[in-house]
């Protein structure tokens, strides 16, 4: 546990990062029984464990469902092919948009790998790591003049003297070596 109270270690964008357990279930879930996205609005919708096939969609719980488009937007999952489902409760087809796990994502870097890891200056005081091919993410806090290194669920993992060095021990502490490690700063110009 961080020895700072819970307020203080949410950063801006914290509900954008994964919480791994769901992360995890969510993933094993995708691949079967699947879940497909309905309608307009993209609803999150799954199918009957053994019945990726059928053509009968049931409502997934809310945070289930916000995991999965923020996996969509991570590129973790992946839209794939458009069907027709049929929905509790409404006697007509409705189109909806599979959701299927990329081909990619089982041929993942093994830990002890170099990785490219992205360090991206979202504000002052603020970067933003992510490392897509290990499919992990943190973040990089200043305070008082040190660098706290996070994970994606806000556990600090150590502190870093530099940007570099902080994407670093986040890769160390997911098992891998960042190499390269990019940093990519923001710069916004203000009109007077």
């Amino acid at each position: 546990m961080s020895p700072f109270p819970r307020s203080r270690r949410e950063i801006a964008g914290q509900d954008l990062l994964f919480d791994d357990d769901l992360t995890d279930r969510v993933l094993r879930d995708a691949a079967d029984p699947g879940f497909v996205l309905v309608g307009i609005s993209d609803s999150v919708h799954t199918r009957h464990v053994g019945t990726r096939a059928t053509e009968h969609a049931i409502p997934t719980r809310p945070d289930v469902a916000a995991t999965v488009h923020q996996l969509l937007a991570a590129g973790r999952l992946v839209p794939g092919s458009r069907v027709s489902v049929t929905v509790d409760g409404r006697p007509e087809p409705e189109a909806a948009t599979a959701v299927d796990v990329p081909a990619t994502a089982a041929s993942g870097p093994a830990p002890g790998d170099r990785v490219l890891v992205h360090v991206d200056v979202v504000r002052p005081g603020l970067r933003l790591v992510t490392c897509g091919p290990a499919g992990f993410s943190g973040s990089i806090v200043r305070e008082d003049g040190a660098y706290l290194v996070e994970t994606e669920a806000g556990d600090v993992v150590g502190r870093a003297r530099s940007y570099r060095a902080g994407a670093e021990r986040l890769a160390r502490h997911h098992g891998f070596v960042a190499d390269p490690v990019e940093i990519e700063h923001e710069h916004e110009v203000y009109a007077r």
